[in-house]
């Protein structure tokens, strides 16, 4: 990991054998969802992280200098009931427009359970969510996520719809339905 403008205390901190951290995760949907899975609430940039036991993991974050579209998991439990909803997790995420909503992902840095620091280490637009069964421990929800370097490739001009794409080949049908699905597609020439 670079040292991203780090103060020299995290950049100490990162530099043990042993760091402690702790994952702090913002789901960009209903107004927003704040998690951790840290045993306590962080409070971090003027939001409160809910260790309500509802952040179940993380896929590992992987840097690099090509640039590959990172794909990333992310476990929630469908059970808890977060920012006082009425309706547990799973109930509210699939019952509202969530695709390319933004995820952020930080990292709290602790010494014996003293604060260090943070940073942002991963952001992201949200591609599916779907229900997992959590054989014993209820029902949980995988968030796949995309890096938002997602949108890098993406050749401007062109849209997934009709009109444009028969601007290009005039007798293509295939985007006949295309404003009856949520999510654009990506095409390649």
């Amino acid at each position: 990991m670079s040292n991203r403008n780090m103060s020299s205390g995290l950049i100490a901190t990162t530099s043990k054998h042993t760091v402690q951290y702790y994952e702090l995760v913002y789901i960009g949907v209903n107004g927003g969802y704040y998690i951790t899975n840290a045993p306590f609430d962080i409070d971090y940039e003027g939001y409160k992280y809910l260790m309500a036991g509802a952040l179940l993991s993380v896929d590992n974050i992987v840097e690099d200098i090509g640039f590959e579209i990172q794909k990333l998991s992310i476990g929630v439990s469908g059970l808890a009931y977060l920012n006082d909803d009425s309706l547990p997790f799973m109930q509210e995420i699939l019952g509202v427009d969530y695709i390319d909503k933004d995820v952020t992902i930080s990292r709290a840095y602790y010494t014996n359970d003293v604060y260090q620091g943070g940073l942002e280490v991963y952001k992201g637009f949200i591609d599916s969510a779907a229900v997992t069964d959590g054989i014993g421990n209820g029902g949980a929800v995988s968030i796949t996520t995309s890096s938002h370097w997602s949108n890098f490739a993406r050749v401007t001009g062109r849209y997934t719809n009709l009109s444009s794409q028969q601007s290009y080949f005039p007798s293509d049908m295939g985007f006949e339905f295309s404003k009856e699905i949520q999510k654009s597609i990506e095409w390649k020439l």
